[in-house]
Formats: C-alpha cells, sequence, structure tokens
C-alpha cells in the first residue's frame, strides 16, 4: 500500500496535479474497516492522470463514466487493493467537490501527501466526522437524489453494511423522492439490492424501504399485494406481511442452521456458499426469492366452495419472479433457479399435508427438484415459521415440520454420498451411445440416473442408457434440441 501511495504522490508531484484520497476509503480507515478500493480526486486531466497511473501500476485501465470522468484502475498482485478509482475533482477546490457528493460521511478527504497522518490531516466541510462518530447517515443536500436517484438504495446499503441509522430528514428526502428510483439502470439496482439482502438482517431494511415508499416504486407487483390479499390472507396485514415474515423467519434460520440441521449444517453451509454473479448468491437470491414466492396469489385467487383457493399461484408465481429478474438484468441461471423454487414451494407442505412422506415420494422430490432441493426445503420452512404469531399456528405442527425438513435434507445429502461413491455411467459414454452433442441434456440425464440409482431402481450401466433412452424425447423437446 505504501508503494501504490508513493507512485501517486510522485506522478501527481511530475504532471503538477493536485491529488486526494476521497470518499469511502476515508470513512472505512476511520471506522477501523479493510477497504480494498481507493478513490482518489484530481485536480485535471483525470483520464490522463489514470492512464500513466495504470502503466506504473502494471494494471488494467478501465472507463466507468466518461461524461462524468470516472476511470477504474484494477490493481493485480495486491492484497491490500483490488481498485483504484479516479475522478475528476468537481470545482476548483476539494471543498467544492466534497459539496457535491452524497452522504455526509462519503465527503471526506486528505491529501495524498499526507496519508500517513489522515486522522490529523481530515477535510471535512460537511460534518461527515461527526456523523460517523454518531453513526448517523446524512445527505450533503437535498439534491442528491436528483442528481443520482440511486444514492437512495446505496443510502440503505451503506446502513446495513456499516451498522449506521439513516437520520430522519435523510428518510424523509427519500420518500419524497422515492418514485425516482424508476430511472435508474436496472443492474445498478440490482447490485445495491442484493448488497443489502446480503445483511444477515436485512428484513430491518426492506421494512424500512417499504416505509419510505422505495419498495413498491421498485416493484410495482408488491402494492397489488398489499391491495388485494388483506381480504383472504391469515395475517392481519395481509399477503405482504407474510412475505416479510417469511424473509424474517429464513433470516432467523440461516442464523442458527445448527439448531435446525444438526446433522448437515457443515455441507449445507458448502451448498449455500455459491456465488452465482458479482453481488448475487444463493443465500441472497434465496432472501430475493422468498420476498416474491407468494405473488401471484392475488391473481390466482378464486372461491371454491366457502373456501378461497390459490389454484396455480406457484406456476404463475415462477413466471412473474422471472419477469421481475428479466427487469433487472439478472442472468438465465439466477432466474431458473428463482423459478424453479417458486415453482415448486408448495410442494414440501402438500407432501406432508396428504400424509405421503414416503421414500418414493421422497425419492421423487429429489428426482424432479434435484440440487435445489436443500433451498426448498429452507424457503418452506421459513413459510411455515411466519405463522408463529397467529392463531393457527400450532407448536407441535411446526416442530413435526421442522424434523421431516431436517431429515430430508439429511437424506438429500446421504444420497448424494452413496451414489458419487458408485459411478455406473458418465456424460462420455452417454453421449457415444445415444448420439448427443455435449450441453444440458447430458448433465440432466446424468441427474435423474444418480436419482434412480439412490432409489434402486438403476443399478448397471445397461440400465442407465434404457432409461436415459426413455427420457429423451421429452428433454430434448425440453432443451429444443
Amino acid at each position: 500500500m505504501r508503494e501504490i501511495v508513493k507512485t501517486i504522490q510522485e506522478l501527481g508531484s511530475q504532471t503538477n496535479t493536485q491529488v486526494f484520497i476521497v470518499g469511502g476509503y476515508i470513512r472505512d480507515f476511520l471506522l477501523n474497516k479493510k477497504s480494498l478500493d481507493l478513490d482518489i480526486a484530481v485536480s485535471k486531466s483525470a483520464e490522463a492522470f489514470a492512464k500513466k497511473l495504470a502503466d506504473k501500476l502494471k494494471g488494467k485501465f478501465i472507463v466507468l463514466d466518461a461524461k462524468n470522468k470516472n476511470y477504474r484502475i484494477a490493481v493485480f498482485n495486491n492484497l491490500k487493493l483490488k481498485y483504484i478509482d479516479i475522478s475528476l475533482m468537481l470545482g476548483k477546490k476539494i471543498e467544492n467537490d466534497l459539496q457535491k457528493r452524497d452522504f455526509t460521511i462519503n465527503a471526506l478527504a486528505v491529501s495524498i501527501d499526507k496519508f500517513n497522518n489522515i486522522k490529523n490531516n481530515l477535510i471535512d466541510c460537511c460534518g461527515g466526522y461527526k456523523d460517523l462518530k454518531s453513526k448517523t447517515i446524512n445527505a450533503v443536500s437535498k439534491e442528491i437524489f436528483s442528481q443520482d436517484p440511486l444514492r437512495m438504495l446505496r443510502c440503505f446499503r451503506l446502513a446495513g453494511e456499516l451498522n449506521l441509522k439513516i437520520s430522519t430528514d435523510t428518510f424523509l428526502l427519500i420518500k419524497k423522492n422515492a418514485d425516482k428510483i424508476k430511472k435508474s439502470a436496472p443492474e445498478r439496482i440490482k447490485n445495491e439490492l442484493f448488497r443489502i439482502l446480503n445483511n444477515k438482517n436485512s428484513t430491518n431494511y426492506v421494512i424500512q424501504m417499504d416505509d419510505c415508499k422505495l419498495l413498491e416504486n421498485l416493484f410495482p407487483i408488491i402494492a397489488s399485494m398489499k391491495r388485494s390479499a388483506k381480504k383472504f390472507y391469515y395475517h392481519p396485514k395481509g399477503l405482504f406481511q407474510h412475505t416479510i415474515q417469511t424473509l424474517e423467519s429464513l433470516e432467523k434460520i440461516l442464523s442458527k442452521l445448527g439448531n435446525y440441521f444438526k446433522q448437515s449444517e457443515s455441507k449445507l453451509l458448502q451448498h449455500l456458499n455459491v456465488n452465482f454473479s458479482e453481488n448475487v448468491n444463493k443465500i441472497n437470491l434465496l432472501k430475493f426469492i422468498s420476498v416474491f414466492h407468494d405473488c401471484a396469489k392475488p391473481d390466482c385467487a378464486k372461491k371454491v366452495g366457502k373456501k378461497l383457493r390459490f389454484l396455480e399461484h406457484e406456476e404463475v408465481g415462477a413466471e412473474k419472479i422471472a419477469a421481475i429478474m428479466q427487469n433487472l438484468k439478472m442472468s438465465k441461471k439466477e432466474i431458473e433457479y428463482a423459478k424453479d423454487i417458486v415453482k415448486n414451494h408448495m410442494r414440501p407442505s402438500n407432501l406432508l399435508k396428504t400424509g405421503s412422506a414416503t421414500e418414493r415420494a421422497k425419492l421423487r422430490l429429489f428426482r424432479d427438484i434435484g440440487e435445489n432441493i436443500p433451498d426448498l426445503l429452507m424457503l418452506a420452512l421459513a413459510d411455515w415459521h411466519s405463522y408463529k404469531s397467529l392463531k393457527v399456528y400450532s407448536k407441535k405442527i411446526l416442530r413435526m415440520q421442522e424434523k421431516y425438513v431436517s431429515k430430508f435434507v439429511d437424506d438429500y445429502f446421504e444420497s448424494l454420498n452413496k451414489t458419487s461413491k458408485i459411478k455406473i455411467i458418465d456424460g462420455n459414454i452417454l453421449m457415444k451411445k445415444l448420439h448427443l452433442k455435449p450441453g444440458k441434456l447430458i448433465g440432466e440425464l446424468l441427474r435423474l440416473i444418480t436419482l434412480k440409482q439412490a432409489e434402486g431402481s438403476i443399478n448397471s450401466q445397461k440400465e442407465a442408457i434404457l432409461f436415459s433412452k426413455s427420457k429423451l424425447t421429452a428433454l430434448q423437446k425440453t432443451y429444443k434440441i
């Protein structure tokens, strides 16, 4: 880090450029938090400065925003630093620049020459240090959300990541500007949103985002969930209250996995420790799904006799969450995962309710859902837990459900363990025998064979090939081959 700072100092001197460390790095330093990003503001020629610095550090030069003169250097072979972001100083003095930033805690700077003594050389014209001490997020001005609406989401993300509270004035300012969030780029919304959901207590921030109208401006379907579900749902405040309590229950389960999955805790942690893309992982995507798993109920509500039913709300909900995620420019893999969970989220309940949780029924569920079984069962458990505060809640039934889910997860990992020991066929043999090319179809056939093997109905390579042939036509239609 010292070498990098020395290189920046020398380049500043050679080019007669004023250089200041600004924003997040200073904030994190004062909070005693590690930061892998260094933000600097330069007094002139930001692009040229960034290119020269990239050459000197043997890093990669990246244009973030050419119009606003924001650039990035990806730093390699350095454990202390990942990125250096360079921006052109707004105004003749660094104070002018700081007064145009988003939040006071980010409106802090120090000259690069004073890097070794940041605290005693702090440039703070907006009261950021005071707000850091009181753990408060304050807007620098009333215009910050008009200038960049995404800052409203960033406000909640910073509150979660840094354990800060949002001031009343800033919260009301967000509420006033909430409708502007629609102007932000979907990719930027997704990144901030999933970083919020990455927080262990994201429920708290989701509720606050709803209170200031930000949530339903992001997702209009939430307004529909609030309006229509009050008349026909167990929860006093309707369907949306249920979804929030499902999210809250899921977070509580995740925080105490060992209480619910004693035997499989370590395997479950490994299973959940998967990244789909930058800022999106299995855990925060499962939280996202918990908010929208019942989003189609208002559209599917239908009276059957004296009871209100939500026929096919799982299938309709799967398509609705897919559309929501497509609008956020999420990946095909992320969307398919969410669709699979939502489409099947009632199966664990139905299986238990009908008393058909036999070995065969369990293996059929494993076969149909595949590797998403633990995720589906965790959502089901959170769904059931959301009723704990209601009169319909039965402690006895919930304990039975917990036991059922725990056993199913144990059995799932055990079935993987058994089948992984005896491999009767591989992808190359399947491709050769069935004259197929590499692709998802082969992976799906292998998955089905593995589950049939665990069930005991496939015990040889010959049986595996015959089974694959029987499934081929249907799977080719599914994968459009």
